[in-house]
Parts: C-alpha cells; structure tokens; sequence
C-alpha cells in the first residue's frame, strides 16, 4: 500500500477499512477554516459556490481518478429541527456539478433522494478524542445510514463527497453502507479539506497523512 509506512492514520494500515482512498483540494487552516466554519455552522451559504469551484478544480486537476467512477455522491446530512437547517455537504456537490469545466459528463448525485442518506442526528464528530470518535462513528452514525435504493448503487464504483477529512470515520461508515447495503463495487472520498497532522497530537490520531493529501489502499 503506497505511502503507509509515513502515514499516521491507523485506517491507513487497515486491511479491514471500507474505503480505499481519499484526496482532499486543501488543508482546514487559516481563511479556509473560517470559512468553512461560517458556513457549516452559522449558515453563510454564500460560500457553496466558493466551495463548490474548489471541489470542481480538484476533480479537472485529478480527473484520471475521478472519471472511473458511476456516481458521485455526498456524505449525508440530517437536516432538521435538532440538527443543520440545510445540507451543506449536497449543496457544495451541487455547486461542483454546475462548475466542472463544459463537457464532463460526470455522475453526480443531484436528484431528488440521495443515493445514501442519513436518518437522524448523531453526536458531532468533532473535539472527541479518537477513541470516542470510533465509538459514536460505529454506535451512532451506524446504524442512522441508510441506502434508499440498491438498484443505483450496486456494482459500481462511488466517490463520495465531503467537507473535511479528519480521521477518515465518517466515510469508513459511509463506504460500509455503501458496500454491505448497497452493494457498492468500491468507495472513494473527495473532500473540501483534511485536519492538519498536529504532532502533539499523536494519541488522539487518527488524524491525516502528514505529507499527503491522499490516503491509498490496496
């Protein structure tokens, strides 16, 4: 498995993780980090497009990975009364959609139902340490995603979409979803930005590739 061996994730030396890789247009830092915190958290929807042409540059620059794949999807959001009041994560891919350079008739998951969606809240991800991260991602997160529809996810290879890679939870359990209800032949993740590797961080890791964008998996 390419780059493993500098790689401080522990997903990256798993041979039972369910995704087999991710890439990532930036690190959360600096303006990037602001922004994306207005956005997710206080509804600052104009930066969809701004997010969106990131992810669209990111595909165009990576298009050798990207066009092998049938569907590309987002990582569902619950979006109600107890949780977000719109699914930032959708309309960041609905954005790239729009944006991709004339002529790519990539698979984007833009229709009316989700090719996996999330049914009901769960405990945020973020500010817990990774053993709590693993327990909500498997406990929680689990059992609240559901696939609508096997017949458009069957057999193929998906590339999932997502704001910010941190330890690479959330898209394990969407992958597995994906692959044990859905039936999916392989998933992949695209995401906005990944969580910088913070060294004095080491016991909570299950953070990122420290030199890489990518996490890559036999």
């Amino acid at each position: 498995m390419a780059g493993t061996a500098r790689c401080p994730n522990p997903l990256c030396a798993s041979a039972t993780r369910w995704f087999r890789w991710n890439i990532a247009a930036a690190v959360r830092s600096g303006p990037v980090e602001a922004a994306l915190n207005a956005y997710k958290y206080r509804g600052a929807r104009q930066w969809a497009p701004v997010f969106g042409g990131m992810l669209a540059e990111l595909m165009e620059r990576r298009r050798h990975l990207v066009e092998p794949f049938d569907l590309i999807t987002a990582s569902p959001t619950f979006v109600g009364r107890s949780d977000r009041d719109f699914d930032h994560t959708r309309s960041m891919l609905v954005e790239a959609a729009h944006l991709v350079p004339s002529g790519r008739a990539w698979p984007f998951d833009t229709g009316p139902v989700p090719a996996i969606v999330k049914m009901r809240p769960t405990p945020r991800l973020a500010r817990l340490d990774h053993r709590e991260r693993r327990r909500v991602a498997e406990q929680e997160l689990r059992p609240a995603l559901d696939v609508p529809d096997r017949s458009r996810t069957a057999g193929r290879r998906i590339l999932v979409v997502d704001d910010v890679f941190t330890d690479g939870r959330t898209l394990d359990e969407v992958a597995r979803a994906l692959r044990l209800q859905g039936g999916a032949r392989e998933v992949c993740g695209l995401t906005l930005c990944r969580q910088p590797w913070r060294a004095h961080a080491a016991a909570d890791a299950a953070a990122l590739p420290s030199r890489a964008v990518r996490v890559v998996g036999g």
